[in-house]
């Protein structure tokens, strides 16, 4: 079974906002170099595809980061994290999704 406090892990919170502020820092870079017209483009993409692409990217690595982080962070009894170590159910991705922090 899976309790709260299995999908709240509060000794995360500082770690997660450092890596959340990153990826928005990352984020507003890109987003300028968009509206300033110095986006280099991607090959086979106009300025809103390479934009689109370059978000998704940061957002992703938002993701794999916080997941890396849980991994190493929660206790070996919290539940959702046996359930993806083990294969029985999930993966890291759905414990970062899980983190409600």
């Amino acid at each position: 079974s899976i309790g709260i406090s299995d999908v709240i892990p509060y000794q995360i919170v500082d770690q997660k906002a450092e890596i959340v502020q990153e990826g928005y820092r990352k984020c507003d870079s890109i987003i300028e170099r968009f509206n300033e017209g110095k986006l280099k483009l991607k090959a086979g993409c106009n300025a809103d595809q390479t934009l689109e692409s370059e978000l998704n990217g940061i957002l992703s690595d938002i993701r794999e980061k916080a997941g890396k982080v849980l991994k190493v962070v929660l206790p070996k009894t919290n539940s959702p994290l046996i359930m993806a170590t083990c294969g029985s159910k999930g993966s890291f991705l759905n414990l970062s999704q899980m983190d409600r922090t």
